[in-house]
Protein backbone atom coordinates (compact mmCIF):
# COMPACT_ATOMS: atom_id res chain seq x y z
CA UNK A 1 0.00 0.00 0.00
CA UNK A 2 1.51 3.23 -0.96
CA UNK A 3 1.27 6.19 1.37
CA UNK A 4 -1.05 8.89 0.31
CA UNK A 5 1.08 11.95 -0.32
CA UNK A 6 -1.92 14.20 0.11
CA UNK A 7 -1.99 14.68 3.90
CA UNK A 8 -4.88 16.84 4.82
CA UNK A 9 -4.80 19.52 7.46
CA UNK A 10 -7.54 17.73 9.40
CA UNK A 11 -5.31 14.64 9.65
CA UNK A 12 -2.48 16.73 11.14
CA UNK A 13 -4.87 18.33 13.61
CA UNK A 14 -6.24 14.91 14.63
CA UNK A 15 -2.71 13.56 15.16
CA UNK A 16 -1.74 16.57 17.28
CA UNK A 17 -4.95 16.19 19.31
CA UNK A 18 -4.15 12.52 19.88
CA UNK A 19 -0.63 13.35 21.13
CA UNK A 20 -1.98 16.06 23.43
CA UNK A 21 -4.56 13.67 24.92
CA UNK A 22 -1.88 11.01 25.56
CA UNK A 23 0.37 13.58 27.23
CA UNK A 24 -2.58 14.84 29.32
CA UNK A 25 -3.34 11.30 30.51
CA UNK A 26 0.30 10.78 31.53
CA UNK A 27 0.37 14.15 33.31
CA UNK A 28 -2.96 13.41 35.08
CA UNK A 29 -1.64 10.09 36.37
CA UNK A 30 1.40 11.86 37.83
CA UNK A 31 -0.82 14.50 39.42
CA UNK A 32 -3.01 11.80 40.99
CA UNK A 33 0.06 10.16 42.53
CA UNK A 34 1.26 13.54 43.84
CA UNK A 35 -2.21 14.24 45.27
CA UNK A 36 -2.22 10.84 47.00
CA UNK A 37 1.18 11.58 48.57
CA UNK A 38 0.02 15.03 49.66
CA UNK A 39 -3.15 13.55 51.17
CA UNK A 40 -1.14 10.96 53.11
CA UNK A 41 1.15 13.70 54.45
CA UNK A 42 -1.85 15.86 55.41
CA UNK A 43 -3.48 12.97 57.29
CA UNK A 44 -0.26 12.12 59.11
CA UNK A 45 0.37 15.74 60.08
CA UNK A 46 -3.23 16.29 61.21
CA UNK A 47 -2.95 13.22 63.48
CA UNK A 48 0.40 14.25 64.91
CA UNK A 49 -0.91 16.69 67.60
CA UNK A 50 -3.55 14.15 68.69
CA UNK A 51 -0.94 11.40 68.87
CA UNK A 52 1.30 13.67 70.90
CA UNK A 53 -1.56 14.26 73.34
CA UNK A 54 -2.02 10.50 73.68
CA UNK A 55 1.71 10.17 74.37
CA UNK A 56 1.53 12.87 77.05
CA UNK A 57 -1.54 11.28 78.65
CA UNK A 58 0.14 7.88 78.75
CA UNK A 59 3.36 9.38 80.07
CA UNK A 60 1.62 11.26 82.89
CA UNK A 61 -0.61 8.30 83.76
CA UNK A 62 2.24 5.80 83.97
CA UNK A 63 4.30 8.29 85.98
CA UNK A 64 1.37 8.79 88.36
CA UNK A 65 0.88 5.03 88.77
CA UNK A 66 4.59 4.47 89.34
CA UNK A 67 4.58 7.00 92.19
CA UNK A 68 1.18 6.15 93.68
CA UNK A 69 2.55 3.75 96.29
CA UNK A 70 4.94 6.44 97.55
CA UNK A 71 2.12 8.99 97.62
CA UNK A 72 0.02 6.48 99.55
CA UNK A 73 2.70 6.00 102.19
CA UNK A 74 3.26 9.74 102.50
CA UNK A 75 -0.46 10.29 103.08
CA UNK A 76 -0.91 12.37 99.93
CA UNK A 77 -3.62 9.97 98.73
CA UNK A 78 -6.06 7.89 100.74
CA UNK A 79 -6.62 4.26 99.80
CA UNK A 80 -7.33 4.06 96.09
CA UNK A 81 -10.04 6.66 95.46
CA UNK A 82 -7.69 9.06 93.70
CA UNK A 83 -6.28 6.24 91.59
CA UNK A 84 -9.77 5.18 90.53
CA UNK A 85 -10.58 8.75 89.50
CA UNK A 86 -7.30 9.00 87.58
CA UNK A 87 -8.02 5.72 85.74
CA UNK A 88 -11.40 7.07 84.61
CA UNK A 89 -9.81 10.35 83.54
CA UNK A 90 -7.09 8.54 81.60
CA UNK A 91 -9.59 6.35 79.76
CA UNK A 92 -11.64 9.44 78.89
CA UNK A 93 -8.55 11.32 77.62
CA UNK A 94 -7.61 8.43 75.32
CA UNK A 95 -11.16 8.00 74.02
CA UNK A 96 -11.44 11.70 73.18
CA UNK A 97 -8.63 11.47 70.64
CA UNK A 98 -10.62 9.11 68.41
CA UNK A 99 -9.10 6.51 66.14
CA UNK A 100 -5.48 7.42 65.46
CA UNK A 101 -4.39 4.23 63.69
CA UNK A 102 -1.92 3.16 66.40
CA UNK A 103 -2.91 -0.40 67.34
CA UNK A 104 0.12 -1.14 69.52
CA UNK A 105 -0.38 2.10 71.44
CA UNK A 106 -4.05 1.27 71.97
CA UNK A 107 -3.04 -2.14 73.36
CA UNK A 108 -0.50 -0.48 75.66
CA UNK A 109 -3.17 1.94 76.94
CA UNK A 110 -5.40 -1.03 77.77
CA UNK A 111 -2.48 -2.67 79.57
CA UNK A 112 -1.97 0.55 81.57
CA UNK A 113 -5.61 0.57 82.62
CA UNK A 114 -5.53 -3.11 83.57
CA UNK A 115 -2.32 -2.59 85.55
CA UNK A 116 -3.81 0.39 87.34
CA UNK A 117 -6.91 -1.61 88.28
CA UNK A 118 -4.66 -4.35 89.68
CA UNK A 119 -2.79 -1.69 91.66
CA UNK A 120 -6.08 -0.32 92.98
CA UNK A 121 -7.29 -3.75 94.11
CA UNK A 122 -3.97 -4.52 95.79
CA UNK A 123 -3.93 -1.23 97.67
CA UNK A 124 -7.47 -1.85 98.88
CA UNK A 125 -6.47 -5.36 100.00
CA UNK A 126 -3.50 -4.03 101.93
CA UNK A 127 -5.59 -1.25 103.48
CA UNK A 128 -8.17 -3.87 104.46
CA UNK A 129 -5.56 -5.96 106.27
CA UNK A 130 -5.18 -8.65 103.61
CA UNK A 131 -1.77 -9.37 102.18
CA UNK A 132 -2.53 -11.91 99.47
CA UNK A 133 -1.11 -10.99 96.05
CA UNK A 134 -3.07 -10.63 92.83
CA UNK A 135 -0.40 -12.40 90.75
CA UNK A 136 0.99 -15.78 91.76
CA UNK A 137 4.54 -14.66 90.99
CA UNK A 138 4.62 -12.69 94.24
CA UNK A 139 4.50 -13.86 97.86
CA UNK A 140 2.71 -10.83 99.28
CA UNK A 141 0.46 -8.05 98.06
CA UNK A 142 3.16 -5.50 98.86
CA UNK A 143 5.64 -7.32 96.61
CA UNK A 144 2.95 -7.40 93.94
CA UNK A 145 2.44 -3.64 94.28
CA UNK A 146 6.18 -3.04 94.01
CA UNK A 147 6.27 -5.23 90.89
CA UNK A 148 3.48 -3.17 89.32
CA UNK A 149 5.23 0.06 90.27
CA UNK A 150 8.42 -1.18 88.61
CA UNK A 151 6.43 -2.24 85.53
CA UNK A 152 4.84 1.20 85.21
CA UNK A 153 8.27 2.84 85.55
CA UNK A 154 9.75 0.59 82.86
CA UNK A 155 6.81 1.21 80.52
CA UNK A 156 7.11 4.95 81.08
CA UNK A 157 10.73 4.87 79.95
CA UNK A 158 9.81 2.84 76.85
CA UNK A 159 6.98 5.13 75.70
CA UNK A 160 9.25 7.21 73.46
CA UNK A 161 10.29 4.09 71.58
CA UNK A 162 6.67 3.00 71.22
CA UNK A 163 5.58 6.36 69.80
CA UNK A 164 8.63 7.00 67.62
CA UNK A 165 7.13 5.57 64.40
CA UNK A 166 3.96 7.62 64.87
CA UNK A 167 5.56 10.94 65.71
CA UNK A 168 8.65 10.82 63.46
CA UNK A 169 8.71 12.93 60.32
CA UNK A 170 8.59 10.91 57.13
Amino acid sequence: MPLDPDIKVSDVIATIALLISVLSAIYARGQRAAADRANAIAVRESRRPLRLQVFQSMHHFSKYCSTYWTLYHMGEVTRSRELTERIDTFKWEIEQQGHLDMPDVEEKAKAFVNGAWKLQRLIDRIAGGQNNPHDRDYATAEENVEGLIDWFGKENRELKTLFQPYLAAA
